[in-house]
């Protein structure tokens, strides 16, 4: 595995490096499930995601295991969505969406202890939440960037709840461990 860690501005392209942020930062999405996940990964940038990306690699990289996601966040409700995507930039839009989307996955905030309770959250108060994205294998070309995006609801796979919830994430604590073959220093000669 080799954990990379968001970097201030997400609403943009911020980055996404194996160096944790020097300085702690927080930033904000609003929910909008009228946005699909295709427009938010090719916007150059959005109020409704975050969206961090690796340099261009210079060489391919390998991907091949379970990506896992953790992350500290806030809502301004007592529930919201988490969808967590993976693409690969620059998103070029083809028909074929598994062109750019590497992989995704999904949370309630609600059960950030417990798969099987959940309880309210507290609006403004910081919860840490952990998950696993689809087992997946595949190369990712010279060329590219690896990007982690993170939005509220998922079109295609969440409840469709009245847009306006925020949610405010903690980069700090927030990182992705990236199944890389070749591990770390596969991934750094890369060029990320």
């Amino acid at each position: 595995m080799v954990t990379l860690h968001p970097g201030a501005g997400g609403k943009g392209i911020g980055p996404l490096t194996v160096a944790a942020a020097a300085k702690p930062e927080k930033e904000t999405l609003k929910d909008d499930v009228s946005v699909s996940g295709a427009e938010l990964a090719k916007a150059e940038s959005s109020p409704h995601r975050l969206l961090y990306a690796t340099e261009i690699l210079t060489k391919p990289i390998h991907l091949s295991g379970t990506p896992r996601v953790q992350i500290r966040l806030s809502c301004s409700k007592p529930a919201a969505n988490l969808s967590v995507w993976l693409v690969s930039l620059p998103w070029n839009g083809s028909r074929n969406l598994n062109d750019d989307l590497i992989n995704r996955g999904w949370a309630d905030p609600q059960n950030h202890l417990s798969l099987t309770e959940g309880e309210p959250l507290v609006p403004g108060k910081f919860y840490d939440v952990s998950f696993e994205l689809q087992p997946d294998d595949q190369v990712i070309p010279a060329g590219e960037r690896i990007a982690l995006m993170i939005f509220s609801s998922d079109r295609d796979f969440t409840l469709w709840p009245d847009p306006g919830t925020k949610l405010t994430i903690d980069l700090a604590a927030t990182s992705l461990d990236l199944p890389v073959v070749g591990g770390a220093s596969t991934f750094g000669t890369a060029g990320s």
